[in-house]
């Protein structure tokens, strides 16, 4: 069991670190160098955690792939509704059968591992069958805060098979805590953080669960570049530099997509290693604030790049708009008021590069388009 397919959208608009650390005052090196982050994509007018995910999941489904999923699982800490499962919405944009399983699930940055693991122990059940995983979110922690740097957003779409063709899983050490390093509480538009605690936290529980084997490359999940570097440093094994600046290297342009990070550095490895990765097992940490920790691995398969859309990942960096700070204010000001709206129009944001996008919100329903 494990992944046959793996996809991803990042929003086309960007904001250049060196632009943020203009305008708040602070030295771009602290940015670019200290937290390893070039850009960091911001979400638009018309998309929302649905849209990116469907967005991704689009990129690697075909009719055959959607004739055979059974469950679609979205785990996201970025929920839109404290009811209605955010899947629900995705599934109809898919156009996938009406009778297979939708369900939100919600642990921070962790969910979309455990919900991959569940997924797996579905697909051993029913061999014939497929489940979609999609994690999709938004980092957003408002202005002029010491977390304002480590924002992004993105979607993970991850399709489970009994006979993966990119890589089959192998389960290894889990480990659960009662942390408060971060939370959302009901009565916060953004995210509290305590970030020392958060990063001791997280190294003191891969230090807990890491599997003490010398991995070519070991992914991570990255809230910014260079945690990379922290968590590289306490493996019993750390990568040299050339092989961690590819772990990293798609993360310091897209920012922290939170329950997709850990996968966005798969990606990266996918994309940018130098070496055929054929039966290479893979070390991968996965972390979730408040806090659960798994560290697993994943061998790659004899046509592992076919598990993937090369051309679609290619084009994540390309046609970007780099925002000023105007605009990056005035869209997460939008951002903000839009979901908290009951209604509002969209439908004059369409881009050339989306297929499917939130048209309008109508009594605080949520009414999706498809536009190609």
């Amino acid at each position: 069991m494990g992944i046959d397919k793996l996809g991803c959208y990042v929003p086309k608009t960007v904001l250049p670190l060196t632009t943020l650390a203009y305008a708040r005052g602070v030295d771009p090196d602290k940015y670019t160098k200290g937290i390893g982050q070039v850009e960091m994509a911001i979400i638009s007018p018309n998309e929302d955690v649905v849209t990116m995910a469907v967005e991704a999941a689009h990129t690697i489904l075909d009719e055959a792939d959607k004739a055979s999923i059974d469950m679609v699982l979205f785990a996201t800490e970025t929920g839109l509704d404290y009811s209605k499962a955010a899947a629900i919405y995705a599934l109809d944009g898919l156009g996938l059968p009406r009778s297979t399983r939708a369900l939100e699930l919600k642990q921070a940055c962790y969910a979309s591992t455990g919900a991959m693991f569940l997924a797996m122990d579905y697909v051993r059940a029913h061999p014939t069958k497929k489940v979609l995983v999609l994690s999709s979110d938004i980092a957003w922690y408002g202005f002029e805060n010491a977390g304002e740097v480590t924002q992004g957003a993105g979607a993970i779409a991850m399709l489970i098979s009994h006979n993966p063709r990119l890589g089959v899983i192998s389960e290894g050490l889990k480990t659960v805590r009662n942390e408060k390093d971060f939370y959302r509480p009901l009565f916060s538009k953004v995210p509290l953080v305590d970030g020392k605690l958060s990063i001791e936290c997280y190294t003191d529980m891969l230090k807990e669960v890491e599997d003490h084997q010398p991995h070519l490359y070991t992914c991570f999940h990255l809230p910014f570049a260079n945690m990379a570097k922290k968590a590289n440093s306490v493996l019993s094994y750390p990568m040299d530099e050339p092989h961690l600046n590819v772990v990293k290297e798609l993360g310091s342009v897209v920012g922290n997509i939170y329950n997709g990070s850990l996968y966005l550095s798969l990606l990266s490895v996918l994309m940018h290693a130098q070496e055929d990765l054929t039966h290479h097992t893979l070390g991968m940490f996965a972390y979730g604030s408040g806090a659960m920790a798994e560290y697993f691995t994943i061998t790659l398969q004899d046509n592992y790049m076919q598990g993937i859309h090369l051309d679609s990942l290619k084009s994540i960096t390309e046609g970007r708009h780099r925002l000023s700070m105007d605009e990056y204010q005035t869209m997460m000001k939008h951002y903000e008021s839009k979901e908290y709206a009951s209604d509002i129009d969209l439908s004059d944001h369409v881009q050339p590069h989306q297929t499917f996008v939130l048209a309008s919100i109508s009594n605080g329903h949520r009414n999706y388009k498809k536009v190609k």
